[in-house]
């Protein structure tokens, strides 16, 4: 029943050391198991910054504090405590499955992960508070009584539901306190995973960045497995380029961490109608000094000025941008949520998805792998706008279709239609007289002479 009004509502787009003697050989050189474990544990302890992180079960039955510095040292004490046979890494926060150092290390420190086996169906922090608010909340409680009739009408129930979040959302307005930004002041709703943070737009913030994060990954992720990458060595060349200057890039506008931000002063279009119409109640990764250089020379090129913008109003307000197939950014159904006025309409906001207009698996990274083909394979090809030779494939197209609002639209999850689509990526072969192609070369040796100045 559960499932079933998740998918029809909200859900989300959701050792101890050995003992024994030791047995030296007789030459005094060897080793018993206990004591090689031991010396290759601290050897790993020494290798890296060692991090306090929480892990839990999926049914949140315990939950413990663990120590480590990477990712196999994780999962090796997690092991000790939940003994599964099959044994992997999942973030609490959206499920994704956490498979390398490099995410890994990305994360900060009191993350919390899921431990579970390869095929889970993993309770996401989202999923996990709806379950617990489906408990107290009287009109879920109704729902359960009227199973039979929202199996018969699922519309229409969605339709109520819609109507019920709307009147709630107008009346959480008038008696808000959204307007409160620091955890002093409104410290309800700094619970769970946003305990470490001090300020709302703080945390909002890296909401905004750990979905983009997860874009890169999973690009990462499709793209490294490819056949192509793994048996064709210039694929693999390209490829890796191309993911390296998305780092840059994403790092340039701080992995859009102004998309959710309320006190970024670039707003998004989609906003400016609504403000108008309710004016009156509007109330490896690179060292610190390279980081800045990246940023610097983005801001000063205004690469991502268009799309570095902030989707809520100055209060906090959020408007669903409607269906991918319905033309701007408007819903018929008039969707909005404010996340900073509450901790409810904070974890409800989590089913609000930022959907790709272009599809990622299905479009855009066919599309790049493609040219990436074409481009080792017949490297005389021309470039269609300067009859030149071709030499790269359009990193920055690429990356605005995958990250940026460029093709993204924030939708409520009734507005997210999970369907295939007609429209194809723009991403194309790039000549070195190709401005995009300079741009991102530019970019990238901002490294370089950062090291010879």
């Amino acid at each position: 029943m559960l499932n079933y009004i998740k998918e029809a509502i909200m859900a989300p787009s959701t050792r101890s050391s050995s003992c024994g003697k030791n047995n030296q050989s007789s030459t005094g050189k060897g080793l018993d198991k206990g004591n090689r474990d031991k010396e290759r544990e601290r050897d790993i302890e020494s290798s890296g910054k060692m991090q306090g992180y929480k892990i839990t079960d999926n049914e949140r039955t315990r939950k413990y504090g663990i120590g480590a510095n990477s990712l196999e040292m994780l999962i090796r004490k997690a092991l000790l405590k939940f003994p599964l046979q099959d044994l992997h890494i999942y973030l609490a926060t959206d499920g994704f499955e956490v498979s390398d150092d490099e995410y890994f290390n990305s994360l900060p420190a009191q993350t919390l992960f899921i431990v579970a086996g390869p095929d889970a169906v993993i309770t996401t922090d989202g999923d996990y508070e709806f379950e617990k608010m489906r408990q107290e909340s009287p009109l879920l409680k109704v729902a359960d009584i009227f199973y039979d009739f929202i199996e018969q009408h699922p519309d229409k129930f969605r339709r109520m539901i819609a109507q019920y979040e709307q009147q709630k959302q107008r009346h959480a307005l008038d008696n808000t306190k959204a307007h409160l930004s620091l955890k002093v002041d409104h410290l309800e709703w700094f619970e769970g995973s946003e305990e470490r943070f001090q300020s709302k737009e703080e945390a909002m913030a890296m909401r905004a960045q750990t979905r983009v994060r997860g874009y890169y990954y999973k690009t990462k992720e499709e793209l490294t497995r490819n056949k192509l990458y793994r048996q064709n060595a210039k694929a693999r060349q390209v490829i890796n380029s191309a993911l390296e200057q998305f780092r840059y890039l994403l790092i340039g506008c701080d992995y859009f961490s102004m998309m959710f931000n309320r006190k970024c002063q670039q707003k998004h279009e989609i906003l400016q109608e609504h403000i108008d119409a309710e004016e009156t109640d509007a109330a490896g990764v690179p060292n610190k000094r390279l980081r800045q250089l990246i940023k610097d020379y983005t801001t000063r090129h205004a690469i991502l000025d268009e799309w570095s913008v902030s989707l809520c109003t100055d209060l906090g307000d959020f408007y669903c941008q409607g269906a991918y197939s319905d033309n701007g950014n408007c819903c018929s159904l008039q969707h909005t949520i404010n996340p900073y006025a509450s901790r409810e309409n904070l974890i409800l906001f989590q089913v609000w998805n930022l959907d790709h207009q272009i599809e990622l698996c299905r479009s855009i990274l066919p599309s790049l792998v493609a040219n990436v083909e074409e481009l080792v394979t017949y490297p005389q090809r021309k470039c269609t706008l300067h009859n030149k030779r071709v030499i790269d494939i359009s990193v920055l197209e690429y990356f605005l279709e995958i990250f940026s609002l460029k093709n993204l639209k924030l939708v409520h999850i009734v507005c997210h239609d999970k369907v295939q689509r007609t429209n194809r990526s723009n991403g194309r072969l790039l000549c070195a007289d190709c401005h995009e192609y300079r741009i991102v070369q530019e970019l990238m040796d901002v490294e370089t002479a950062d090291t010879t100045s």
